[in-house]
């Protein structure tokens, strides 16, 4: 289900394909399916790809408690996927958790979860998001 462009390599698992690319630079092109996988990215440049934007779903997992994808690299590109029932203890599931480096997003779909995109504080970092959709977001269950 996810394919590294570059090396042609295809992995079941997403924090596999992530960490093919480590620190260097890279695209992982996720199939259409609805796919209960999450990731955490600790470092380089890495454009997560729907192959058909709109049929690639990270749904109802979060790693470390927190998102489908956590990013700690230089940057993420996500482009053309949907993020969906993201939910966890603390009430604060999100489809992206940018807790350090650039992030562009564009032609996404954050729904039905308790938040769309968390961040850190990091004045060097950017976020840039175009053509994308947040519906039924956050709750107030736990306040």
């Amino acid at each position: 289900p996810y394919t590294v462009v570059e090396s042609g390599r295809t992995f079941v698992r997403l924090q596999d394909a992530v960490d093919a690319i480590g620190g260097g630079s890279g695209t992982i092109r996720l199939g259409s399916a609805r796919f209960a996988d999450c990731a955490v990215q600790e470092a380089g440049d890495i454009r997560y790809v729907a192959a058909v934007p709109g049929q690639a779903v990270l749904s109802g997992v979060a790693c470390e408690g927190k998102a489908a994808l956590v990013l700690r690299g230089r940057s993420a590109t996500i482009e053309g996927l949907v993020f969906s029932d993201i939910r966890v203890p603390d009430k604060n599931g999100a489809g992206i958790r940018l807790e350090q480096g650039n992030l562009a997003v564009t032609q996404s779909w954050f729904r039905d979860s308790e938040q769309g995109i968390l961040t850190a504080n990091d004045p060097a970092g950017t976020i840039a998001i175009d053509k994308s959709t947040f519906s039924r977001l956050g709750t107030c269950e736990g306040a």
